[in-house]
């Protein structure tokens, strides 16, 4: 159910008017405010959405993914990985998945290198 966002130009409160389909909103039609009856309203736009231009890290090369870890932006980093997994469809376990989440809200990845190596099983290879 589509929902538009105004203002009254009026009393200058703001409301939402609710329609059942896209087709039943007509945007030439007057509204009218529910606080005043005044049809001198003004549609608002609260959020606008814009796609982020994303670099795409499935096709580098081995020296570019090294450059990558060497620029210490641990959320590139973790966009690395998540792109790869997405990518290869490959379920890389438990801890991969968990680094990627950490590196991703920004954590260092010392922090959390240090962190996943001290775990029990850690040294052996173990995947989860």
């Amino acid at each position: 159910m589509p929902s538009y966002d105004y203002r009254c130009n009026n009393c200058g409160r703001t409301f939402a008017l609710f329609f059942k389909s896209i087709k039943d909103y007509d945007p030439a039609a007057a509204q009218t405010c529910p606080h005043c009856q005044s049809t001198d309203v003004a549609r608002r736009i609260k959020k606008v959405a814009i796609p982020k231009q994303g670099r795409d890290l499935t096709h580098l090369s081995s020296g570019e993914m090294l450059n990558v870890f060497n620029s210490g932006d641990s959320k590139e980093v973790g966009k690395m990985f998540q792109q790869v997994t997405d990518t290869t469809g490959v379920d890389a376990g438990s801890t991969y998945n968990e680094a990627t989440q950490r590196l991703l809200k920004g954590e260092s990845m010392d922090s959390v290198e240090k962190d996943l190596s001290s775990r029990p099983g850690a040294s052996t290879g173990d995947s989860d």
